[in-house]
């Protein structure tokens, strides 16, 4: 039992507003040539394409952003966005804007490949100390690299991962945050195992009652970053395995097609690609070699 005494932050990173009786606000209307200049600015930035039915959620997603900032229209708020000279209005913009869906063990014929096929045969090849890098690209709350550091930690001793690092990468600031921390509801990891779950968690006690975390030895193995897919991989040494699942659906094929190419350039000779079971690269120019649904080898 731990009591996360200096966590004072709420999981969710957010705070309740209050309501004020008998004052109303409504939201601003958002033009069609509002959303196709907003929508654009996140194409040019994130790659993210938002057809017209995504209109909506643009606006209420937005709508805060107005309110606290008080000002009276998008168009007001999309030349704010395009005057901070800091560059954190986009972030918040793409913060806002960015889906995150996740959890632990999601997928589980990709964790299952990689602990049981895949790392022991990178564990044959190596004649000393493991130097393995993974990359899950597009890591949201961080449940996909703290699983990825668990069936690491499964398959192979502690002692020989000192030169093993997962980097996990999102444009998203908030959920970075949250991964960092690495503080779930206890609901968070019902996917796993109880074995694992007693393993590679700690259980909150007092006002952190019903959450865990993630124990020293799962989180030392991952590194957290914000990096937008869009921008040039700044990487020096390649990558034996990266996860990109579930982000290419929000791009366009010309989009998809070219941060194909990029993973293929910084993956080593023999190393994978694990994408999402909502995607394929049937319809994309690619040299990756088909492994098994959704996993490919360079």
């Amino acid at each position: 039992m731990v009591n996360f005494a200096r966590e004072k932050r709420s999981y969710a990173g957010t705070e309740k507003s209050a309501c004020v009786p008998g004052i109303t606000t409504t939201m601003p209307e958002l033009s069609d040539a509002e959303f196709t200049q907003l929508s654009q600015l996140v194409y040019d930035h994130a790659g993210i394409h938002l057809p017209a039915q995504k209109k909506e959620l643009v606006r209420s997603r937005l709508t805060k952003f107005l309110r606290t900032r008080k000002l009276t229209s998008f168009k007001e708020y999309y030349r704010q966005v395009l005057e901070d000279s800091s560059g954190l209005e986009l972030v918040n913009l793409l913060d806002a804007i960015s889906t995150n869906m996740t959890a632990f063990w999601r997928e589980p014929k990709h964790f299952e490949f990689l602990g049981q096929e895949l790392l022991p045969a990178l564990r044959q090849k190596c004649t000393g100390t493991p130097q393995w890098r993974l990359w899950s690209a597009g890591c949201s709350s961080g449940e996909e690299p703290y699983t990825m550091a668990m069936v690491l930690l499964n398959a192979i001793p502690a002692k020989e991962l000192s030169g093993v690092k997962i980097h996990a990468s999102d444009i998203n600031t908030q959920v970075l945050n949250q991964a960092q921390r690495g503080i779930y509801p206890m609901s968070r990891v019902e996917p796993l195992s109880q074995e694992w779950r007693r393993r590679f968690f700690q259980k909150g006690v007092n006002q952190w009652e019903g959450f865990v975390r993630v124990k020293p030895e799962v989180k030392q193995l991952v590194e957290f970053f914000r990096f937008n897919l869009m921008d040039p991989f700044p990487f020096k040494d390649e990558f034996d395995v990266i996860f990109c699942r579930n982000v290419m659906i929000y791009f366009e094929k010309a989009t998809q097609t070219e941060l194909i190419k990029k993973f293929h350039q910084c993956l080593k000779p023999g190393g994978y690609l694990f994408i999402g079971h909502s995607e394929s690269l049937c319809n994309v120019n690619h040299q990756f070699a088909y492994v098994k649904p959704t996993i490919y080898r360079k």
